[in-house]
């Protein structure tokens, strides 16, 4: 898989990889009428399909999305590029928790229970708390700068703002409950990805 990662570990390369939705969306275009995705990654670098405004680090900013759309099946390609924004911002979220652990556990972990809860935000307490538990885990995250750590704290909630979970406030972020339309959910539950749905609110199987 192009720049595949072990997502059995938690990384800081998050703070590089925003979320990307219109980029996302025109490669993935391209993929769902059928091209190779490693002739489509060739041809983003010397055509810039994504029309990056820096080419110098086109490649760079590239290489998160194709490892996000690689992980969608044909038919999760086409509810990506051809649903309504809100249902394709969550195919992307969903993608993006594929391939990084630190999105999918906080999905699945606190979001999930926030929402099983009916709260009505996520507190900055609940943000360090689940990040002391990357800590404990892996010290290599907890080693790194303050600096980097804020910023992979701001990285995970403007993902998860962007994708239409929360918004910021003052004292924390909002919680918004998505509307999961039933092609997505079916297409999720086909793609074996129930559990996500269930973090998401929906019908789902255990995590």
């Amino acid at each position: 898989m192009i720049g595949a990662k072990d997502v059995t570990k938690y990384y800081a390369g998050l703070t590089g990889e925003p979320f990307l939705f219109s980029e996302s969306r025109i490669l993935a275009g391209f993929l769902a009428e059928g091209e190779d995705i490693e002739l489509l990654r060739t041809r983003n670098v010397e055509e810039n399909l994504i029309m990056h405004k820096k080419i110098g680090s086109l490649k760079r900013v590239s290489t998160p999305i194709f490892r996000r759309i690689a992980t969608m099946s044909p038919n999760m390609l086409k509810v990506f590029t051809g649903s309504d924004i809100d249902a394709s911002r969550i195919a992307l979220l969903v993608s993006i928790a594929k391939t990084d652990r630190i999105v999918r556990d906080f999905l699945v972990d606190v979001y999930a229970d926030k929402l099983a809860t009916k709260a009505s935000k996520i507190d900055r307490a609940d943000i360090e708390r689940y990040f002391e538990s990357v800590y404990a885990e892996e010290p290599l995250i907890r080693d790194r700068s303050e600096q980097t750590k804020s910023k992979l704290k701001q990285q995970l909630m403007k993902i998860m703002a962007e994708a239409g979970l929360v918004k910021k406030q003052a004292d924390g972020f909002a919680i918004t409950r998505p509307n999961i339309t039933t092609r997505l959910a079916n297409q999720l539950t086909a793609d074996g990805d129930s559990e996500y749905l269930k973090a998401l609110g929906g019908e789902g199987g255990t995590l």
